[in-house]
């Protein structure tokens, strides 16, 4: 459980409960992006989890309101305004979202600005279906699979993603401002790693880790490395609480370790030197192949080929020339396009996700509140 003291700050907890509430203080050290609400689902400095597991930044000067067992908070604000009126411990939220009785969850408890989180998740069921999407935010989920299921299916913003079958030994990286869920279909137990880029640095300064400024995407890539060591995290979830702390970081740090050499984008501030970025003709041909039909997902070897490079070469050089990843551009694309069609089209909200590309109007809209911070119908208005 995390521990409030009296002066209203908090003492990042070693593990979490159904029954514990997420909250730390310190809210200056992790203020939220402009683009995500939040910075971190772990035990991080002035956040707290509430209502349907999205997490929100809360000042310093609010962290003086606690409940009366001085264990949790009261209602929370969010960031552009309005009371929650629940709150959710965080792993209670991700066994909520993966249709699972529980998710045994523990934190790293020695980083400064936010803790990464690991939450075991196991189901005997078959045909569950597909799971919410995790709250948008900038952080990055690793899913380890523990056991086969060949016949489940990666997910992301709205869209079924083509890779290997899942296979014990096999990861998931993921951004969550991609929007990743799974379409379970087999029994499935697997560890799910959550991991906040605001403790990038201090993970490299302090503990040995690259540099890096992201991860590269995988899905049903087998890491024998990544597989052993998270085993070894399984006693310390099977009985938390019992003094496996600071073995249970070491093991977390070396995982993030391995993630950030094996798979770090090590990219620094996008410019046209060192031959790493793309020219300017390759960067036109990249983004006109990739808005050519905004209604279809392109295919990135498609999109690398106009460019005469491979696909990896191609991501890593589409990234430090435009500071973002090809999709994640080409969802920043779309928004912008959706703000034209709702100032100078007569076109309903559907008609605009559609030809916009979003797989629905409820996709469309948590993109663009996640973009924008309001809703498309809102900013129609606002603006009419």
């Amino acid at each position: 459980m995390v521990q409030v003291r009296a002066d209203g700050a908090a003492r990042p907890g070693t593990w979490l409960d159904q029954g514990s509430s997420i909250v730390s203080a310190n809210a200056h050290t992790a203020a939220p992006s402009n683009q995500a609400k939040v910075r971190s689902l772990a035990v991080s400095p002035g956040f707290a989890i509430a209502n349907g597991s999205a997490l929100h930044a809360r000042p310093a000067h609010m962290q003086s309101r606690r409940t009366g067992d001085g264990q949790g908070v009261l209602p929370l604000t969010r960031p552009e305004g309005g009371t929650l009126a629940g709150q959710e411990p965080y792993s209670q939220s991700i066994a909520r979202l993966f249709g699972v009785d529980k998710a045994v969850t523990m934190t790293t408890a020695s980083l400064t600005k936010a803790q990464l989180a690991v939450s075991r998740l196991a189901s005997g069921r078959t045909g569950m279906g597909l799971t919410s999407p995790l709250p948008v935010e900038s952080a990055y989920v690793l899913v380890l699979h523990l056991s086969d299921c060949p016949g489940s299916r990666l997910w992301q913003a709205g869209r079924p993603v083509a890779h290997a079958p899942f296979v014990a030994g096999s990861i998931v990286i993921a951004h969550l401002a991609d929007e990743p869920s799974i379409d379970l279909q087999d029994p499935f137990e697997g560890l799910l790693i959550h991991i906040p880029q605001i403790v990038f640095d201090e993970l490299a300064d302090d503990h040995g880790a690259p540099r890096i400024s992201g991860l590269q995407s995988q899905a049903g890539t087998p890491d024998p490395i990544v597989h052993h060591l998270a085993r070894a995290l399984l006693p310390s979830l099977a009985s938390p609480g019992h003094g496996h702390q600071l073995f249970f970081d070491h093991v977390a740090f070396a995982i993030y370790a391995r993630l950030a050499t094996q798979y770090g984008q090590r990219s620094s501030v996008p410019g046209r030197s060192g031959g790493r970025c793309l020219s300017a003709r390759q960067e036109r041909l990249a983004k006109e192949a990739l808005v050519s039909d905004l209604t279809q997902v392109p295919a990135l070897g498609t999109v690398a080929r106009a460019c005469n490079m491979p696909v990896s070469r191609f991501v890593r050089a589409f990234r430090q020339t435009t500071g973002m990843p090809p999709f994640r551009w080409l969802r920043a694309f779309r928004v912008e396009r959706a703000k034209d069609l709702l100032l100078n089209s007569p076109l309903a909200l559907a008609e605009i996700a559609y030809d916009c590309g979003f797989a629905d109007q409820s996709h469309f809209t948590r993109v663009f509140i996640a973009a924008v911070g309001t809703t498309p119908g809102a900013w129609r208005s606002a603006r009419r």
